[in-house]
């Protein structure tokens, strides 16, 4: 053979080599986050010369900024995540930030086979505008010249840029998560919640992610400061959102100017980054070779089943088991039916073995079946009148209340999660909630006495109905706040007075939700102040606009299955007269009301 002509073959096999290499699949435990915002998720701290050193090569970051010939940095590849994340130069040595210890604190949590990468894109002072995609070039247009600076690091367009990098990063691992550290630009505009949605939504869109996949984490603003008070409106975003979770920045360390973390309070920021998302990747996201699982719900069954279905590699598994909460349901059968579910949260996974014994365990999946949401009475609470705050609706966590934490740290007679006595509910914590099925008898506006007490002054809450705020702001629109004063100690009770917006009759779900954290709540009380002078009220309190047409599972007051409804804005001729509520396949609930 020709010496060109072994040249040639070489050549040949080295490609075909490097194409393979090209096309394989993505490595599904090379866990990679997306990671946006302005300086808090840039960082703003002087990088210690301590955090450049030892960091994990489990620990990547994908350089996002252009070539950079101060370090040597190219777009596109693949890097130790020492600081900087953001951008290769940054002046007077700053650039440590949250995502520092975000990633860390996975690789020492994770599986040492887990791998974590992140894509950072984030320029200080900016406006969630420069996020949106049809916004952020006349955004920039318009910008002063030191924000255009920064935003052509990323060519002129920030937004294109993180996308670009997700959809390379997507090629080589799987993007577990979405990191947003942004607002300061945005405090106090009440629709910053749905404009980050159009932007969250834009992401999955453009890279191809599927939200109950992708989670997004939200981090608060700093809670001193001139733009601590727009922590009360990120608290709305997982109402917003259903995907969203918000990552509390009380009591991390301040820097010395009006906006920014100290290295100690992006540290702590950090941590509670990567503990709600270890929280959602579950006891063991490991991503096995050799065997894999998925499992979904089949929500229309009645209570509950569970589809299951293994794949294992027979080359390499010889048996294998199903489990669930623990105990193995199943073996060696690709499809299970797991039927009968209780109501509440499990979780499912399968175990493999080879000829020599040697395990293969797939990531843990989990499932949640809702108990349906009733009244603590049995019928709802009557406004006017007195809710008494323990007395919140059956349903559990996720559903009628959220609790930052499994433990009743009050001890409570009743086995909840949420922090209660037999007369209060206490240890408020920012994003916590609590839900009340309530029948308003009367339309008009209304005066709420909260019973509170706390030993310092930075408790508040709000009150949504429907999800719909219902206490005015300063200026007048809906997005207020009780303040909770300091009264000196968590059993000295006062009442605060604040008025609320017009209350329509009917039955509704009232949300309680906490914005600043650490008091005791006794009891609310809603007093009418003026009457609206309406006559011709429906008969049917639920309307086609407040539930949505579909098929829905009917609950009588006492929990009881009644019927399956259509609902075509003609339950009424279904159901006999009385309290309903009316469950569609994704788990919501609706409270109805009829009278005939």
């Amino acid at each position: 053979m020709k010496k060109n002509e072994l040249f040639r073959m070489a050549f040949l096999l080295c490609f075909l080599g490097m194409s393979a290499l090209a096309q394989a699949d993505p490595d599904p435990n090379f866990h990679i986050y997306i990671c946006f915002g302005q300086s808090n998720m840039e960082g703003n701290a002087t990088v210690p010369s301590s955090e450049t050193q030892g960091v994990s090569e489990r620990f990547q970051r994908l350089y996002t900024a252009n070539n950079c010939s101060n370090c040597g940095k190219k777009m596109g590849e693949w890097y130790t995540a020492v600081p900087p994340l953001a951008r290769c130069f940054h002046g007077n040595n700053i650039g440590y930030g949250p995502v520092d210890n975000f990633g860390r604190t996975l690789v020492e949590n994770l599986d040492p086979a887990i791998r974590v990468g992140v894509v950072v894109v984030a320029c200080g002072g900016c406006d969630i505008e420069l996020f949106e995609k049809n916004r952020c070039v006349s955004y920039l247009n318009s910008a002063q010249d030191w924000l255009k600076n920064y935003a052509k690091d990323y060519g002129g367009n920030p937004y294109e840029r993180m996308i670009e990098m997700a959809k390379q990063a997507k090629e080589v691992g799987v993007i577990k998560g979405i990191l947003v550290h942004q607002g300061e630009n945005n405090s106090g505009q009440t629709d910053w919640p749905d404009r980050l949605k159009g932007v969250y939504g834009t992401i999955l869109s453009d890279v191809g992610l599927k939200a109950e996949e992708v989670p997004l984490l939200v981090g608060e603003v700093r809670h001193s400061g001139p733009c601590s008070g727009h922590n009360q409106i990120i608290a709305n975003v997982p109402n917003v959102i259903p995907t969203a979770y918000v990552i509390s920045s009380d009591g991390c360390e301040s820097a010395g100017d009006q906006y920014h973390f100290s290295v100690k309070g992006y540290k702590e920021l950090g941590k509670r980054y990567a503990e709600k998302m270890l929280e959602l990747l579950g006891d063991n996201p490991l991503q096995a070779t050799g065997i894999s699982l998925s499992a979904m719900l089949l929500k229309d069954s009645e209570p509950g089943s569970v589809q299951i279905n293994v794949n294992p590699d027979e080359e390499i598994i010889t048996r294998f088991e199903i489990y669930a909460d623990g105990e193995v349901i199943a073996n060696d059968v690709t499809e299970f039916l797991w039927e009968d579910v209780a109501r509440g949260t499990h979780s499912v996974w399968a175990v493999g073995y080879d000829a020599e014994g040697k395990e293969y365990t797939t990531s843990k999946v989990k499932l949640s079946l809702f108990e349906p949401q009733l009244p603590f009475n049995g019928t709802p609470a009557l406004i006017p009148g007195v809710i008494e705050a323990e007395e919140f609706d059956y349903g559990g966590e996720g559903n009628a209340y959220h609790d930052n934490d499994e433990q009743n740290r009050n001890k409570g007679d009743r086995n909840e999660g949420v922090d209660m006595s037999n007369t209060a509910v206490g240890y408020a914590e920012t994003g916590e909630w609590i839900e009340y099925t309530v029948e308003v008898q009367k339309s008009g506006t209304y005066e709420l006495e909260s019973t509170v007490a706390s030993d310092n002054s930075n408790g508040s809450f709000t009150l949504y109905m429907d999800n719909n705020f219902i206490i005015p702001g300063d200026d007048g629109t809906p997005g207020g706040f009780v303040e909770v004063p300091k009264t000196g100690g968590y059993s000295d009770f006062t009442t605060v007075k604040t008025n609320l917006n017009r209350l329509t009759k009917g039955v509704h779900v009232l949300k309680l939700e906490i914005t600043g954290s650490w008091f005791d709540l006794d009891k609310l009380e809603f007093k009418l102040l003026e009457p609206d002078d309406d006559t011709n009220v429906d008969d049917v309190q639920a309307e086609a606009e407040i539930i949505p047409d579909g098929v829905y599972n009917a609950y009588d007051a006492k929990g009881g299955f009644v019927r399956s409804v259509k609902v075509e804005n003609a339950y009424s001729s279904q159901l006999k007269s009385g309290y309903y509520f009316l469950m569609n396949t994704a788990g919501k609930v609706y409270p109805l009301l009829i009278k005939k």
